[in-house]
């Protein structure tokens, strides 16, 4: 396996989809900064907000057709089933962040979030601002692959060390959530807000389970 894995990365007919792969991550980078700049948005006003959800949504749609393009340069490829199957893996859990970037933004949308109390505020900022450190980090260890597979690996393990900060920035927009006042927000909205969270840390979580991927095929490539 680590030979063929090593004619893959070494083999030039496949450049085409090693450039579609940094394509989407950088994609899937720029829709997590843009929920960023939405919850710094939605923090002071409902209007500006939604600008960055479109905006979010757009860079998901086209990571989207970039996976679906991937799939198919990969079909057309000379190279072995399982290694197929690797790759297509790994671009649909890099999918998946960016798919749940685009499910926060879509909740933050429809709630009152510039009522929220400024300590919930400062917990989804904070969230976010992780999240683009995790993906960041993800998107170096993927390119890493390609020339130093002991780098991907950790910087894998940085992946794991950031979403387990965003795991304890998650408990403490619960505990908010749980304590705090939300005196102009229905029952509704609290439920909403909840989600909201949850996807802030589903982002990162999927960001860990891509990471674990990169060790199989790191380890595969030593």
């Amino acid at each position: 396996m680590t030979e063929r894995l090593l004619r893959w990365f070494g083999d030039k007919r496949m450049e085409t989809v090693l450039g579609m792969v940094e394509d989407h991550l950088e994609l899937t980078q720029n829709a997590a900064q843009a929920l960023h700049k939405m919850v710094c948005s939605a923090c002071d006003s409902e209007k500006e907000k939604e600008g960055f959800y479109d905006e979010i949504s757009d860079m998901e749609m086209k990571a989207d057709k970039l996976r679906r393009d991937m799939v198919i340069e990969l079909t057309k490829r000379n190279i072995y089933p399982t290694e197929r199957e690797d790759l297509m893996e790994l671009v649909r859990a890099v999918d998946w962040v960016a798919d749940w970037a685009r499910e926060a933004g879509r909740i933050l949308s429809i709630i009152p979030f510039e009522r929220s109390p400024t300590e919930m505020k400062v917990a989804a900022q904070d969230m976010c601002q992780a999240n683009i450190k995790c993906v960041s980090a993800l998107a170096d260890s993927i390119k890493s692959l390609r020339k130093d597979s002991a780098k991907s690996i950790t910087l894998a393990d940085e992946v794991e060390r950031i979403e387990e900060d965003i795991d304890e920035l998650y408990s403490v927009a619960r505990r908010h959530l749980a304590t705090l006042k939300f005196e102009e927000f229905t029952s509704g909205s609290l439920i909403l807000l909840n989600m909201f969270l949850d996807a802030l840390e589903t982002v990162a979580d999927w960001c860990e389970n891509t990471a674990d991927l990169i060790r199989v095929i790191a380890v595969r490539l030593q």
